[in-house]
């Protein structure tokens, strides 16, 4: 079930931030950065196609949530282990072992490596907590779960994988 944490975790929380809806937001301050006016959006005052460019920033990592999540059911669906046949060209063919793992050490790499900040990063945030930032503490600790989950399950989900799907080496046995 580790595919469902970036999907239900993080995209109904994003969601209303994407669409410039102040949830667990303080609310002048994320209208100033969801505009790009403060917090590192500066850059983007006109947005971006005429887009907020927050609503960019949120739409991008919303969209690379929604295909973590599909991806990491292709881990134990049998859809990761051969092509549908409705793919032209591929369609039945066996999915090559680094396809599917390649995404999966790289998320495993960098959610770990994100984790592994959290024991600076959090108390940090606790304490320069203001109504200045644009997220409040609430949305993080909401999401935190989720996250930690998925940190955990995806790379559970990619070894489970590679051992299904690596070849075994055939010995002479004695005899």
């Amino acid at each position: 079930m580790g595919w469902v944490a970036p999907i239900l975790g993080f995209v109904p929380l994003h969601i209303p931030w994407m669409l410039g809806i102040p949830f667990l937001a303080n609310e002048a301050s994320f209208d100033a950065w969801y505009h790009g006016r403060a917090h590192g959006t500066e850059g983007f005052s006109d947005g971006i196609l005429g887009i907020p460019g927050g609503a960019v920033y949120l739409g991008v990592l919303t969209l690379l949530a929604i295909l973590g999540g599909i991806l990491s059911l292709g881990l134990i669906s049998d859809w990761g282990l051969v092509y549908p046949r409705w793919i032209p060209v591929l369609g039945g063919r066996r999915v090559p072992q680094w396809f599917p793992l390649t995404p999966t050490v790289l998320g495993s790499g960098l959610l770990v490596g994100y984790a592994l900040t959290l024991p600076v990063q959090f108390p940090r945030a606790i304490a320069e907590a203001s109504t200045d930032d644009p997220f409040t503490l609430t949305g993080a600790f909401i999401g935190l779960p989720v996250f930690l989950a998925w940190m955990i399950a995806l790379p559970v989900a990619g070894w489970s994988y590679y051992r299904r799907t690596r070849r075994t080496l055939l010995t002479a046995v004695p005899g």
